[in-house]
């Protein structure tokens, strides 16, 4: 026998699987006989799902997945789920079968549902000890029973505890920001700027929250219409039930979460942060200034032009209003694009940090956008997971369109305004200063005349005004948009965290390559990609499972993958599902002994 599944409902491993290195493989061979257990599903007796046997086989499609189960293990998206959802109704494909087939069709490049259409069944099935891998309409299925549950957030909490856990020394600096998800079909959905569009258009929004080194920790589902600093203060809670207790985590966002009183809550909340100073700023004396060497996390090193410095910010309104927040201003001096230099303010709440790495921390928030960036082009970010949709809460508060008319309209009346006491200064400077030589009278009749257009223009710009005051700032969104709705939200989380999970996999196979390949700075995800989709063999053998990979398409590459191959087998990680250790080695490339 080949090894125990550590499933009941699963068959015995077919006998003579230890295959034999002596003994030649067949190719392809035809997949474990199931029809016991569908039979048994179809009737909703067979339990939790049919468990993974394996075929010895050579030259087996996409057995380069799995090399991201180990990698996956560490990310704790199977046990997280076991955890938060318990199991799914009794059918063929259990929970763990769900998962794997998401994570895998994403690490294959195809991460839809809708993917399953482009990747034979047969070939996925077989790595994940099946006959075939579930179908697009099973899959939607299966991901809408989890959606009923609606524990997504359950899940995504538990992932990212899991991550605090396995990589604490990451989330000393946590990047926060907004992301939006543009929304291309026909209903009613509220619009939103989208930054790299650089126009609104119907969008939703998340907030998420990425490690020091970019790695995405968690994500939750933005308030629409509401602010990152909005956002970030309904975080903060959320952000201590990741870190701990007691541990001071400096959260580091942009400008669009600037706010005093944010500041004020965030140090409140046990936090340090780091952002960008917004608005105008008095410039720091060229005498402040000092060039400062220092090296990154990575390496790196950097030099800096920084003068160090204190304000105090005051918060203007609410019930703190003219409270002091005192901040350290760390100032970064730059060439400007029109020549000379222009100045950079970063403000924090930490005066351990030193300036130099406090200028690189904050720049570093880049890491986040280009997860976002990666994220989009091969873990469809964005894309719509569900085509559902619920009607959004007519008696939400959203800014008035009447209010942003009234303020242009009192804008116009203040330039007319503006213009009328120009031309009516202009003509009285006139009739003053005569030409030499000309008498001239002036009459109460002639300034009443030059006053009366000047004074009425003032009058409505008053009106203008006054008619502005009375428009209300927010309000109902159902006297504005009834027919505006949400789209579905449950589905979209539950996908992002099997993508994170399989990003993350990802990225720690990447990190592995470090110091076994030469570009592995450049090119490392790329030869993972490859990697994960190359063929090889699957030995199911007493208490392992052997995967022997086919080489790729360098020798440098293959030997790189042998490396990483060498530091999975350490993890001595097991099957999901089963008691089989996996175990890794790759064939040599063509011509090299």
């Amino acid at each position: 026998a080949g090894g125990g599944t550590g499933q009941d409902s699963a068959p015995e491993q077919p006998d003579g699987e230890k295959a034999a290195a002596d003994e030649p493989l067949p190719v392809l061979p035809d997949p474990v006989p199931r029809d016991g257990e569908r039979a048994l599903a179809r009737w909703g007796l067979l339990g939790e799902g049919a468990g993974p046997v394996f075929a010895a086989g050579a030259r087996y499609p996409l057995a380069g997945l799995l090399l991201a189960l180990p990698a996956l293990e560490e990310t704790g998206l199977l046990q997280g789920a076991r955890q938060v959802y318990g199991r799914l109704r009794d059918g063929y494909y259990g929970l763990a079968a769900t998962l794997l087939t998401l994570v895998f069709l994403a690490l294959a490049g195809e991460p839809r549902a809708e993917g399953a259409t482009r990747v034979p069944p047969a070939a996925l099935g077989r790595v994940l000890g099946l006959d075939r891998a579930p179908e697009v309409k099973t899959i939607r299925r299966k991901l809408g029973e989890l959606a009923a549950a609606g524990k997504a957030a359950d899940l995504i909490m538990t992932l990212a505890r899991r991550h605090a856990a396995a990589r604490p020394q990451t989330l000393g600096f946590l990047y926060i920001d907004g992301h939006t998800r543009a929304y291309h079909g026909t209903r009613d959905v509220q619009k939103m700027h989208i930054a790299r569009l650089k126009f609104p258009a119907p969008a939703t929004e998340e907030t998420w929250v990425t490690s020091g080194d970019g790695e995405p920790v968690f994500m939750v589902a933005a308030e629409p219409s509401d602010s990152l600093a909005g956002e970030l203060r309904r975080l903060l809670p959320q952000l201590r039930q990741v870190v701990g207790q007691g541990r001071r985590v400096t959260v580091c966002f942009d400008r669009g979460g600037w706010s005093p009183a944010l500041f004020a809550d965030i140090t409140a909340a046990g936090f340090d942060l780091l952002t960008w100073r917004k608005g105008p700023a008095p410039d720091i004396g060229a005498d402040a200034f000092t060039t400062i060497s220092c090296a990154d996390d990575r390496g790196r090193a950097h030099a800096y032009d920084l003068a160090d410095t204190t304000i105090t910010l005051t918060i203007s309104d609410g019930p703190r209003k003219g409270q002091a927040v005192p901040l350290r201003q760390v100032t970064r001096r730059v060439p400007a694009r029109s020549g000379g230099t222009r100045q950079i303010h970063a403000l924090t709440s930490r005066t351990d940090l030193a300036a130099g790495e406090a200028c690189w921390r904050l720049t570093s928030r880049w890491r986040e956008e280009n997860y976002f960036r990666y994220a989009r082009t091969w873990f469809a970010l964005d894309a719509l997971d569900s085509h559902a949709a619920t009607p959004d809460d007519p008696d939400r508060k959203v800014p008035n369109p009447a209010k942003k008319a009234a303020a242009a309209q009192v804008r116009r009346a203040g330039i007319l305004a503006a213009a009328a006491q120009a031309q009516r200064d202009a003509s009285l400077a006139a009739l003053r200063n005569p030409a030499p030589g000309e008498p001239v009278t002036i009459t109460n009749q002639m300034i009443n005349a030059l006053d009366t257009p000047a004074e009425a223009a003032w009058a409505g710009f008053q009106t203008a005004q006054d008619a502005a005051a009375t428009v209300p700032a927010r309000i109902r969104l159902g006297e504005i948009a009834p027919d505006m709705v949400r789209l579905e939200a449950e589905v979209k989380q539950i996908t992002h965290a099997i993508r994170m999970a399989a990003y993350n996999a990802e990225t720690t196979l990447a990190r592995a390559l470090n110091g076994h390949y030469a570009r592995a700075s450049d090119e490392a995800y790329a030869l993972i990609r490859e990697a994960l989709t190359t063929s090889g063999d699957i030995i199911p053998g007493h208490g392992e499972l052997l995967i022997r990979l086919d080489p790729l398409t360098a020798p440098r590459r293959t030997q790189a993958l042998a490396a990483l191959c060498d530091q999975l087998n350490q993890a001595q990680a097991c099957y999901p599902g089963t008691d089989l250790v996996l175990r890794y080695e790759v064939k040599p490339h063509p011509g090299i002994a």
